[in-house]
């Protein structure tokens, strides 16, 4: 009788809101999880909730703007439960700024954390997760990455550049079986929307350009994108998954 090994997944930005629900999301599906942050005390937390509920979770502190510190992660995943099959490239940020007040430095970093890193951690998983005959890379888009938002013009560029990359990771690794598809959210309960939705007036604007008249909250995301990790969607690749309420199809 064959064993089947256990599947082991690293997800960036998992201390809190959305990664932490995908972390719950993907432990639940079997999988040990790698939690990369930089908050130590939440990614513990996040870790206990997994363990509590009978999974296996081990958090590496890191920066996902740091190359060197993705890497790392990745040799810690191998070394701690033996091999890499998910990636999930969740960590990002918001400059909400006009964009004449946004230098070009400030720009390109927000490009590191918010696209570069997800290339960056894509590149280093390849080898590991060829090792294990394919696995599944999830980029975190943004609706943002397809509609003009205003006064984030680097966080606009980075979300339609992942689009971008998906599409091209998809191709050239196809071969090797390992997929890679975009989860790209609207408006989600956490920290980026935040302060926004808790203007009562702009969060009511909101819902209401939203056909479902409410934004997701984030265990709805981690249920989506442990549905793109897991067999059930084997012949998904090179795509952009919205899941937004129906907030694209309304303009």
């Amino acid at each position: 009788m064959t064993i089947a090994k256990q599947r082991v997944a690293i997800v960036t930005g998992a201390s809190r809101n959305i990664g932490r629900s995908i972390s719950q999301a993907l432990a639940l599906g079997g999988c040990a999880v790698v939690c990369l942050g930089r908050d130590s005390a939440a990614l513990n937390e996040t870790a206990a909730l997994i363990n509590l509920a009978g999974g296996q979770a081990s958090v590496f502190i890191g920066d996902a703007a740091s190359n060197a510190n993705l890497k790392s992660a990745v040799a810690h995943a191998v070394k701690t439960f033996g091999g890499l099959d998910v990636v999930v490239n969740n960590a990002g940020m918001l400059r909400n700024d006009p964009a004449e007040e946004i230098t070009p430095e400030e720009f390109a970093a927000d490009l590191q954390v918010n696209l570069v890193a997800q290339y960056a951690l894509a590149h280093y998983a390849h080898p590991e997760l060829k090792k294990r005959g394919g696995g599944v890379i999830i980029n975190i888009g943004s609706i943002a990455g397809q509609m003009a938002f205003p006064n984030c013009p680097s966080y606009v560029a980075s979300k339609a550049g992942i689009e971008g990359l998906t599409r091209s990771l998809a191709q050239d690794w196809a071969r090797d079986n390992i997929r890679v598809v975009c989860v790209a959210p609207g408006y989600v309960e956490s920290e980026i929307s935040r302060e926004v939705l808790a203007n009562t007036t702009t969060a009511e604007m909101i819902k209401k350009r939203i056909p479902m008249r409410r934004v997701a909250k984030p265990d709805e995301i981690g249920a989506f994108v442990a549905f793109f990790a897991s067999n059930a969607a084997g012949f998904c690749t090179g795509e952009v998954y919205y899941i937004d309420g129906g907030q694209r199809m309304a303009f």
